[in-house]
C-alpha cells in the first residue's frame, strides 16, 4: 500500500479513531456518529491512498481559487464560507444582546436561524460541488486534447 497524500492520510487516521471508542463503550455513540466518523475517514483515506484521487484533489486545489473567482465573483469567498459567516454574526449578535441589554433571545430567533444556517450549508456545499465539477470538466477536456 502507498501513501500518496500524506495530509489526507493522516486526516482519515484521525477520524477513524473514535471508532475503537465507539465500539469499547468508552464514548456513547448513535448510529448518525459511526456514520459520519466512517464517511469523512473514508473521503480522507481514499485521497491519501488513490493515485488518481489524489491528482484529482490536487488539479482542484490548484486551480479551486482561479475557478471559484471566475464562477462566482471577487466575493466568492463569503459564498464558500457563509455558514461560518453567519454563526460568527448571530452568536456575536446575540450574545451583545445578551450581556449589554440582559434580554435573553427568543427561541423563534433560534429556530429562525437554525433554519438558515442549514439553507446556507447546502448552499456552500452546492456552490464547491459546482467548481469541483467544472475544475473536472476543465481538466478531462484537456487531457482529450492532448491525446
Amino acid at each position: 500500500m502507498k501513501i500518496y497524500n500524506v495530509k489526507y492520510f493522516i486526516w482519515g487516521i484521525i477520524f477513524l479513531i473514535p471508532l475503537p471508542l465507539f465500539a469499547f463503550g468508552s464514548i456513547k455513540a448513535d448510529w448518525w456518529q459511526w456514520m459520519l466518523s466512517i464517511g469523512i475517514s473514508l473521503k480522507y483515506l481514499s485521497v491519501g491512498l488513490s493515485k488518481s484521487e489524489n491528482e484529482r484533489q490536487e488539479k482542484i486545489e490548484k486551480n479551486y481559487q482561479g475557478v471559484s473567482q471566475k464562477l462566482f465573483g471577487k466575493y466568492v469567498i463569503i459564498k464558500t464560507n457563509l455558514p461560518w459567516v453567519i454563526t460568527g454574526s448571530f452568536f456575536s449578535i446575540t450574545l451583545f444582546v445578551r450581556f449589554v441589554f440582559d434580554v435573553i433571545i427568543p427561541v423563534w430567533i433560534v429556530v429562525c436561524f437554525v433554519i438558515v444556517l442549514t439553507i446556507s450549508v447546502f448552499y456552500s456545499i452546492g456552490i464547491e460541488r459546482k467548481i469541483a465539477e467544472y475544475i473536472d470538466k476543465e481538466s478531462n477536456s484537456n487531457n482529450q486534447t492532448k491525446i
